[in-house]
């Protein structure tokens, strides 16, 4: 795709906006730019053919499907573009404000809304029909964009009617843009104390759930398709995915009890396509509890399963949700997490040593503060590293907590970690310690869940001793995870034990930090 009118109209000595540099493949990501110019409008932007297909939506996005957004064609950006925001200056082309208002990753579908390739994806964009599957902050779910008949730049964004539409009046404007990643503030939070405890962004809004509790209906629970296939390469199936969860039930329930669970359903299996079930309550038994909490973001209510028991379990397990993914806070204090986390993602460049390294550093860094971290396999290529905090402290106060952690770790691998969330902007062997999943609605797969990647690995909690270079992920599987467990008993109950003192902890790594 040719990028020779972005560059025509700009005079990069004076634009902000990035210059224009070829993409040999595309992560499927978009973006959604809050652009106020002349006029207020939306840039929607699709990664595609090693460039953003971009389009101009006055209105914005909308969630409704009655909603028919005009859509204007307008020349093709540079894939960089999609992490830009801040102001154009006057006498430039686009003068303004960006910011962005959405972003996420999407994958193009055919009429059956099964995934396309990105070769069937730009010839059905050239044919003047594109189907989409966006996974946003405000935008969710399928959306189509129709070329109209009365000239090639104007198109039509319309959503297509799903779990995720909505029927009220859509009002863009009182839908909040992200804040963007700015590098720069986090290079100043660097060169600050190190270890300082930084007051919340904003003042702590409450969060209420309305929880429906399960009935002691007696009705039986309906398995079906048993014999499907899930794994195929080690032709395991769903029979054996729930046959799993029925054995480990009693040690994964305690990290989802009383949690909201955002359901991500395979329901054909890890070579099937995936998708996120976020009104499950809406269709659940009367027996499951349900617990319906507002959405910022979407500004509508979300009606949630909540697993407090076995057979709530395999209900969802039987829905074709593989790994399960509660909150890291519970219904009845959901401002409040239980705990923080540290993500360990690599890229697909580092190895797994490289993983334990980043790990043992944050243990490192918790032993200075006196505190005791439980780390656990993420059931793919990372790790994860969790911290009790037993609901004394807010989503705010964890989160900045998590990223003084995240922030030590990057001094002390500055070669091979970042705190960069931007793909395109990080190096392509660097780890990205995630101190973000520490925000209320965020999730992670919970200990004992399994994953759908090959050989049907399972999120397993470690013994520190055992996170040194030459673990292997790939070795803990539904077929031993049980014996694993009888034999070394619940290595996360400690997690959900009491909660460390915060301040006492900061004081100590200041005192580290100064020594």
């Amino acid at each position: 795709m040719s990028l020779t009118n972005y560059k025509k109209k700009r005079n990069f000595k004076e634009t902000p906006e990035p210059e224009a540099h070829d993409e040999k493949e595309s992560l499927f990501r978009f973006v959604i730019q809050r652009h106020e110019g002349t006029r207020l409008h939306y840039d929607f932007r699709l990664e595609l053919g090693g460039v953003l297909k971009s389009w101009a939506v006055p209105k914005g996005p909308s969630m409704n499907p009655e909603d028919k957004r005009l859509a204007v064609e307008v020349e093709d950006h540079p894939v960089n573009y999609i992490n830009f925001f801040g102001t154009i200056p006057d006498g430039n082309y686009g003068a303004g404000t960006v910011d962005v208002w959405d972003h996420g990753a999407f994958f193009p579908v055919n009429e059956d809304l099964e995934k396309i390739t990105e070769k069937e994806a730009l010839k059905a964009l050239e044919k003047g029909e594109l189907k989409v599957f966006l996974k946003g902050q405000n935008v969710e779910g399928g959306f189509v964009l129709v070329r109209m008949k009365n000239g090639e730049k104007n198109w039509l964004l319309i959503k297509h009617k799903d779990e995720f539409s909505i029927d009220k009046k859509y009002d863009i404007k009182k839908v909040k843009s992200l804040e963007p990643f700015d590098s720069k503030k986090e290079k100043s939070k660097k060169t600050q104390g190190k270890a300082e405890k930084s007051e919340p962004e904003t003042a702590d809004k409450v969060h209420t759930a309305n929880v429906k509790k399960a009935s002691k209906s007696k009705a039986k629970l309906e398995l079906t398709n048993l014999d499907k296939i899930y794994w195929p390469d080690e032709k395991i199936t769903k029979g054996d995915l729930i046959e799993y969860y029925d054995s480990v039930s009693k040690y994964i329930l305690p990290y989802l009890k009383g949690r909201p669970l955002s359901l991500k359903r395979n329901p054909n299996g890890i070579n099937g396509q995936a998708f996120f079930h976020k009104d499950a309550g809406d269709n659940a038994p009367d027996w499951v509890t349900t617990a319906e909490i507002h959405s910022e973001s979407n500004d509508k209510m979300i009606d949630y399963l909540v697993c407090n028991d076995k057979k709530s379990l395999l209900y969802t397990a039987n829905l074709g949700c593989i790994e399960m993914n509660p909150w890291n806070s519970t219904v009845e204090n959901l401002d409040n997490p239980d705990y923080i986390v540290i993500d360990i993602d690599p890229s697909d460049k580092n190895t797994f040593d490289d993983v334990i390294d980043v790990a043992l550093a944050t243990k490192e860094i918790l032993d200075q503060a006196g505190i005791v971290g439980y780390c656990k396999t993420s059931g793919s290529s990372g790790l994860h590293v969790y911290v009790p905090f037993n609901k004394k402290h807010t989503y705010d106060e964890a989160k900045e907590f998590a990223n003084i952690i995240a922030i030590m770790v990057n001094e002390k691998l500055p070669d091979i970690t970042t705190l960069e969330r931007s793909l395109s902007k990080r190096k392509k062997n660097q780890i990205y310690v995630d101190y973000l999943q520490n925000r209320i609605g965020q999730t992670l797969a919970c200990a004992y869940s399994v994953r759908p990647k090959p050989g049907a690995t399972v999120s397993t909690p470690l013994e520190w001793d055992e996170v040194k270079r030459g673990l292997d992920f790939h070795d803990f599987t539904i077929k031993n995870t049980l014996e694993r467990i009888e034999k070394k008993g619940d290595l996360f109950k400690g997690v959900l034990g009491k909660g460390i003192n915060l301040e006492k902890a900061i004081q100590k790594l200041e005192a580290s930090h100064h020594s």
